[in-house]
């Protein structure tokens, strides 16, 4: 017969086996449901990454296919359908995910930043490589509210950036400031690659390139297009305040809201001053600063550059994926892309 100390030392036995069994069945457990969870993170991720795409596609989709419609002219529709289309843009389904297309713009008469579904006209804005430091520095006081030599300062800074062999005339080179740096590097005295690149500029910080972002591109050959752009690059390509306004009223339509069916195309930058005297008393010499921008080809009536945000929003209120990009349409290309 076993003995008693021989049964307890079976028992003892086998309760240590068993719980290292039971120990190892928990590892074992834990480590799928790692991985588990792991794959569905890398599924929800690529879901994500799919369906972001998927509304890139179809931004270009329906731009392509409205600048084919419009035999590449831009009219009332088209550019409601391009900026402005919450219809198309704001409810894209891909699978179970919902995708949305936007882009950041301001209400001129307020004076707000709003969220519009579809894309940007990139040449709505100052073209950075091409503008003028005058003209950069007017747009730095309309969207900063700067002094004028607070203005002239980042503005110098800007071109100084972009131009080769043109530094400050203050006595020193402007260069000195990026050497000077704790990592210093070299000005780069080329054109701007991307708007971001504006960050790496003496005196711009997050905050003031977030301001200025909207308004500013480097995209296009530097001409603004008439049809689209804000007051605040009117004024700050010279016209008065008062004459902007007076274009932007012409352009909106009866309604005075943008981007809706009534609003005024400009089909030619020559007449703008004499179409936008068909709305409201244009006098002669606001007449003439109109026809001043069209005399130094400062302006256009068409776009080949447009801007997007596309986004797949989470439970949480926040984004499971975000694309901002830039579409050449008469490259038929994409020219940036950036995605977090």
């Amino acid at each position: 017969m076993v003995s008693c100390r021989a049964r307890a030392f079976i028992l003892i036995s086998a309760l240590w086996t068993l719980a290292f069994l039971t120990v190892l069945v928990v590892m074992l457990l834990a480590g799928v449901r790692q991985r588990v969870i792991l794959f569905q993170r890398l599924e929800d991720r690529s879901r994500a990454q799919f369906a972001v795409e998927a509304g890139v596609k179809k931004a270009i989709a329906v731009l392509l296919d409205d600048m084919e419609n419009s035999q590449f002219k831009l009219t009332p529709n088209a550019k409601m359908r391009r900026l402005n289309n919450p219809g198309e843009f704001a409810n894209i389904l891909v699978g179970d995910l919902r995708v949305e297309v936007v882009h950041e713009s301001m209400d001129d008469k307020s004076s707000d930043r709003v969220t519009l579904w579809g894309l940007a006209d990139e040449q709505a804005k100052m073209n950075i490589n091409t503008a003028s430091a005058d003209s950069i520095k007017r747009l730095i006081v309309e969207v900063l509210g700067w002094g004028g030599a607070e203005a002239k300062g980042l503005a110098d800074a800007i071109a100084d950036w972009r131009d080769y062999g043109r530094h400050e005339a203050q006595g020193f080179f402007s260069d000195d400031y990026y050497k000077s740096l704790e990592f210093p590097y070299a000005m780069k005295e080329q054109p701007f690659e991307r708007p971001d690149e504006l960050l790496l500029v003496k005196g711009v910080d997050r905050k003031i390139f977030d301001a200025l972002l909207p308004f500013v591109t480097v995209y296009g050959d530097g001409r603004i297009n008439i049809n689209t752009v804000s007051r605040k690059v009117l004024v700050a390509l010279g016209l008065d305040e008062a004459v902007a306004e007076k274009v932007l009223k012409a352009r909106r339509g009866v309604d005075n809201v943008e981007a809706t069916q009534d609003d005024h195309i400009f089909s030619h930058t020559f007449d703008v001053a004499a179409e936008t005297s068909k709305v409201v008393v244009v006098e002669a010499r606001e007449a003439r600063q109109i026809d001043e921008l069209n005399a130094k080809s400062l302006l256009t009536t068409e776009s080949g550059f447009y801007s997007f945000v596309s986004r797949v929003p989470a439970a949480d209120g926040g984004y499971k994926r975000i694309v901002t990009g830039v579409f050449s349409a008469f490259e038929s290309r994409i020219v940036y892309w950036y995605e977090k």
